[in-house]
């Protein structure tokens, strides 16, 4: 009896190692992370720790690559990949997050509100460069979409990336567009802004700091802004103030849009 039980214990072992038994074990690493990772705080924690850690890098190495969004951006994927999470794991948490965005626009109403005699005193050159900027945007991409023969879906979920992600997120979906590649084209057109600003502004002689602010804001939203406010306190409340317009003129262009795509 002993020999046929420990011959029977012996086969189950090697039937486990040979790729799956009535005797298998799971991992119980792989458990304890999928029972983290299932917690919304996951999701919450890892994208504070992440931000701060690459906002301190940024601080030290002062370079537009390592831009904390793009930075925490590019950790958290590869910690996700790596850890083979589940993105729904991480989204779970991160979704409480990017609910406070439309708050976050609104503290940004703090510096505008400081310098709000400068806008009064510059207010038509301020709308009209807000105004051309979103409509160059959206036309341009529009024009050079069709000409290289690029996907009608694709263009309307990439059309208001020049706006904020909550913003952006409406006009996408009121033209048909897809949520996840209108996010990134809004972070990618943000984290562009700021790598190339510097010699844009030195070619075309941009040294006033409402005219820096309007063009930061406008074509590079938030992450503009974030960097309009290291170059100084009024390129910050004008950015915030482009922002805020800029989303407005696309939100209230969106039918024209819809028209000029149906007729392309």
């Amino acid at each position: 009896m002993g020999g046929d039980s420990g011959h029977q214990q012996c086969s189950c072992h090697g039937g486990d190692r040979a790729g799956g038994s009535a005797f298998y074990e799971p991992d119980r690493g792989g458990v304890v992370i999928k029972l983290l990772t299932y917690n919304p705080l996951f999701g919450i924690v890892l994208t504070f720790v992440f931000y701060i850690v690459s906002l301190r890098v940024y601080r030290k190495v002062r370079n537009p690559l390592a831009h904390p969004v793009l930075l925490s951006m590019v950790g958290i994927i590869l910690l996700l990949l790596g850890g083979k999470i589940p993105l729904n794991n991480y989204k779970s948490g991160a979704k409480y997050i990017a609910e406070l965005l439309p708050v976050t626009i609104i503290l940004l109403a703090l510096p505008l509100y400081r310098q709000l005699p400068l806008l009064r005193e510059h207010r038509l050159p301020i709308l009209a460069g807000i105004a051309a900027g979103t409509l160059t945007s959206a036309v341009s991409l529009v024009v050079l979409c069709w000409l290289f023969h690029v996907d009608r879906e694709l263009l309307r979920s990439i059309l208001p990336k020049s706006i904020t992600t909550p913003l952006g997120l409406i006009v996408s979906d009121s033209l048909g567009g897809i949520a996840s590649i209108t996010v990134i084209s809004i972070v990618f057109t943000g984290i562009l802004g700021i790598l190339v600003y510097a010699p844009v502004f030195r070619l075309f002689r941009i040294r006033h700091a409402v005219a820096r602010g309007v063009a930061l804001g406008t074509a590079s939203h938030a992450i503009g802004t974030s960097k309009a406010l290291e170059l100084g306190e009024i390129d910050g409340a004008m950015s915030s103030l482009a922002i805020i317009i800029s989303g407005v003129f696309t939100v209230v262009a969106t039918p024209l849009f819809l028209v000029l795509l149906a007729w392309l």
